[in-house]
């Protein structure tokens, strides 16, 4: 299952609950999403993460299968960092465990090769051992634009239809 939430041009607080019908009876189940906006991503805290979206788009022949990024702990306390969410099967990250404080660790995500024909927008969650647990999703977006091609003439997927 997979629930979209486009803040669009929102900020600040925002809170969705999203429907969701399911076989196992007659009442509908929903779930709260609850979510901190930022309009400047280069102010965010404890962490900055540059590119604040991991665009690993392709304009041109050459292809462009990964994005390296920079997560700048900007506290005064080391910070663990763990994956909490990502779609399966898509990337591979590259995450550091541990960024120092005051310090700056480098990751790297990588688009699996059957997905590099794909144009998609996903997300990645990551979650730091700050007092609050904080998370930041990051935006992946895959854009592909090759010159003579256009969206009729692009290869099949090996995958399918998505």
């Amino acid at each position: 299952m997979e629930i979209i939430f486009s803040t669009g041009r929102r900020q600040g607080k925002q809170s969705k609950r999203p429907r969701i019908e399911t076989n196992e009876g007659e009442l509908a189940k929903y779930v709260q999403i609850k979510s901190e906006v930022v309009a400047n991503p280069d102010s965010t805290f404890p962490v900055r993460i540059s590119p604040y979206k991991f665009d690993v788009s392709q304009f041109g022949d050459k292809e462009v299968a990964e994005r390296k990024f920079v997560i700048e702990n900007v506290s005064d306390q080391d910070l663990d960092i763990k994956l909490v969410d990502m779609p399966y099967g898509m990337f591979k990250l590259e995450l550091p465990k541990k960024v120092k404080a005051g310090k700056s660790e480098g990751g790297k995500i990588v688009i699996l090769d059957e997905w590099l024909k794909e144009e998609f927008e996903k997300s990645v969650t990551i979650e730091l051992n700050d007092a609050n647990n904080t998370r930041f999703t990051i935006p992946v977006k895959r854009t592909i634009r090759v010159p003579g091609q256009t969206a009729s003439t692009k290869p099949e997927s090996a995958t399918g239809s998505h």
